[in-house]
């Protein structure tokens, strides 16, 4: 019977490096050691022994968040977080650093997409929305990655096409482009204007010859099947959310409510496939999701919501005559505009507070800052400013105070929407000039980018609603690398330190491969979610049966109040090889 023992040393070492030598000797009076089925030499006696393969074992430690080895808060994967007295922490400046970066334009006449660069206010793309590039574009929505969704209406501007009722993604960054004719570049209109021949979209054409077109979605059927006669299905809000998908990858879902048939589609962002499709009583005209990952609808007068989270809960709140936009702040209150008001619900009391702005001609769609800057549309009399920082009182009177009417924007005025950017800075739709304009918040002042023919766009046209109304997340990603090639390596457990204070959670998973490349692709295991769950180490689920030389360990810090933040420090990762 073949006797083994081990001498080994570990060397606590920074990460992706590890060392933890071991010796291996081994005796036997037994016959020759035979063939196992998988073609390796053994000892059948063994059964199969502790060491079949007869390789000496070793194992080692990995630890980060010390003096020798800091943590990263910039490593690949990871976002909204930084290092903070030797541990890791939400940094809501830093979160979603891909939103507001460019502000997207739907340009409904023009049946294309514009994208402006928010720092130079120069558009430095336009893209068609579907095959034909007449499809009526309108609401457009920004991920947490910062890629844009657009719905395509295909019923305005002379475009009576139900049957080219759709949405569409566009990737906001070049990285995230597909090479689909394999000639080794990423084939795309970097420029202004009109979309030159070489990228518009053939009808019929499945795919788009602009390579940063990353997937088109019909949307002409209800939930039953059914093809929808004029005037369609009319795709109208939209809203990307903040769940990860199993690879970790933000923004997993994309919402888009169908204003005819009264239902909203849920899809993978990532394919376009549709996951469901399920009726909500109302028609939604616009979508904002809130820090929990509720779906709010401004369903043309009637506010309702759907909890995503639990079966697609549907809620009723009530009828409200300030309804057209629609968004939402840290604190979890929604706000809507019409008419000439400016409504906020809060929903755990059920109370509305309201404002009244006397000049308003009729209020279109809204945004909100990390401050409380609530910034709203008029069509035909400008922009307001509001203070919405006071919290709405209990009953009677408005907190919420009116800063700024901005009226002297040049006409023809016809302002849609307004969304901000990554500085907090207003940029404001005008369908009638065919531009979109930058206004500074401190004098008001403001300058003019062209963009297409009659852009109808007032949703959230930079991601900026996602970012300050969604829940405060931070990732922070860490990879692990053994010393075991070619050797297996079996990572035994994970073990680090964290806080929760009250209204903070910490997600931790784990995924492993033989490569960088791979374990990108790679699906993360089980979730630890602290709390409930104990703090205690973890044993990665991982694919054991497979090289995991690296080991990816991501925690996910959650906070509902954005002057908390959970934190996590002392992080270990401990392996085998054999």
């Amino acid at each position: 019977m073949r006797l083994f023992s081990q001498l080994s040393s570990c060397l606590i070492l920074s990460a992706l490096s590890a060392s933890c030598a071991s010796i291996s000797s081994s005796g036997s009076d037994q016959p020759p050691p035979t063939t196992c089925p998988d073609g390796v030499v053994c000892d059948p006696n063994t059964n199969p022994g502790p060491d079949p393969y007869d390789v000496p074992t070793s194992g080692g430690m990995v630890t980060v968040g010390n003096s020798m080895s800091p943590y990263t808060p910039t490593s690949p994967g990871s976002t909204g977080v930084k290092e903070n007295n030797g541990a890791i922490v939400i940094d809501s400046s830093s979160f979603g650093q891909g939103l507001g970066t460019f502000v997207w334009v739907a340009n409904s006449a023009d049946g294309t997409e514009s994208k402006v660069d928010a720092a130079t206010g120069k558009e430095v793309a336009r893209y068609c929305t579907g095959p034909g590039c007449k499809q009526d574009p309108s609401r457009s929505t920004v991920s947490l990655l910062g890629d844009v969704a657009v719905t395509n209406r295909a019923n305005y501007y002379g475009y009576a096409f139900p049957d080219r009722a759709s949405v569409v993604k566009i990737a906001g960054d070049k990285t995230r482009c597909v090479d689909r004719n394999g000639n080794g570049q990423i084939d795309t209109f970097e420029g202004s204007g009109p979309v030159p021949a070489a990228f518009m979209w053939a009808v019929g054409a499945k795919d788009s010859p602009d390579e940063c077109v990353l997937w088109h979605v019909p949307l002409t059927k209800d939930r039953n099947g059914n093809t929808t006669g004029a005037p369609g299905t009319l795709p109208r809000a939209a809203a990307f959310d903040s769940t990860l998908s199993p690879e970790g990858v933000p923004s997993q879902y994309l919402y888009v409510g169908l204003f005819q048939t009264q239902e909203v589609v849920r899809l993978d962002s990532a394919t376009g496939k549709i996951l469901k499709q399920f009726p909500v009583g109302v028609s939604p005209y616009g979508f904002v999701i809130d820090k929990n990952g509720k779906l709010w609808i401004q369903g043309t007068g009637t506010l309702a919501s759907v909890d995503v989270k639990n079966g697609d809960a549907v809620t009723n709140h009530g009828s409200d005559p300030c309804m057209y936009g629609i968004t939402a702040d840290a604190r979890g209150l929604i706000y809507t505009s019409s008419s000439n008001c400016v409504t906020r619900f809060d929903p755990k009391t059920g109370l509305r507070d309201r404002l009244t702005l006397p000049p308003a001609n009729f209020l279109r769609g809204l945004s909100l800052d990390d401050k409380y800057n609530l910034w709203i549309a008029d069509t035909g009399t400008g922009l307001f400013h509001v203070d919405a920082s006071a919290a709405p009182p209990a009953s009677g009177a408005t907190t919420m105070v009116m800063k700024k009417h901005i009226n002297a924007l040049p006409g023809p005025k016809d302002y849609l929407g307004v969304g901000l950017d990554i500085n907090g800075t207003p940029w404001v739709v005008n369908e009638a000039n065919a531009e979109v304009w930058k206004v500074n918040p401190t004098d008001y002042s403001f300058v003019r980018t062209a963009v297409g023919a009659n852009p109808y766009t007032y949703s959230d046209i930079t991601g900026s609603a996602l970012r300050y109304a969604g829940a405060r997340f931070g990732l922070y990603r860490h990879t692990f690398k053994s010393d075991c090639a070619p050797r297996k390596t079996t990572w035994n457990k994970v073990s680090y330190t964290v806080d929760t204070p009250v209204g903070t959670t910490v997600e931790v998973s784990a995924r492993g491969a033989g490569s960088l490349l791979d374990i990108e692709k790679t699906p993360f295991g089980t979730t630890t979610t602290i709390p409930p769950d104990p703090v205690g180490p973890i044993k990665p689920s991982i694919n054991e049966g497979v090289d995991n030389t690296y080991l990816q360990v991501q925690f996910k810090l959650t906070a509902d109040d954005p002057t908390k933040t959970p934190s996590v420090k002392d992080l270990v990762g401990s392996y085998t090889c054999g």
